[in-house]
């Protein structure tokens, strides 16, 4: 597996806690990188969107089953298949990052295809100088 960056802007700014952002990059990014086949790239995206700045983290694993989607956000909650239970993990990552990304005004949400991947949104408030 292999993380692109694409070419970001030097005028995009969002006011945050740089600490918390980093935390819920760290979070997307793992949980990319975990459900990544291995020859797969994650790639991370920063794009004006009209008064907001969008962070897009895209995986090419294997999706996130139709029935975990509803409940995806909520505490402790992981998905059932054996695959994803090999991980580990508590099921308080993509809670707490909804958490903090909201806390700074904005939104975090996902698409996700079965056997294509899925993509992670932080849209928060932000300008261009």
């Amino acid at each position: 597996m292999s993380l692109e960056l694409e070419p970001v802007s030097e005028d995009l700014w969002v006011w945050a806690d740089s600490n918390r952002l980093i935390q819920v990059l760290a979070n997307l990014l793992s949980n990319a990188a975990k459900f990544s086949f291995a020859d797969s790239v994650v790639q991370l995206q920063v794009q004006q969107q009209e008064q907001l700045i969008r962070i897009t983290i895209t995986d090419q694993g294997p999706g996130i089953d139709e029935a975990f989607k509803a409940v995806i956000f909520r505490p402790f909650s992981q998905s059932d298949t054996s695959d994803v239970r090999n991980f580990g993990g508590t099921g308080l990552g993509l809670s707490i990052s909804k958490s903090i990304v909201e806390r700074h005004g904005g939104t975090l949400t996902f698409d996700s295809t079965a056997g294509v991947g899925s993509s992670f949104y932080i849209d928060l408030p932000g300008s261009e100088s």
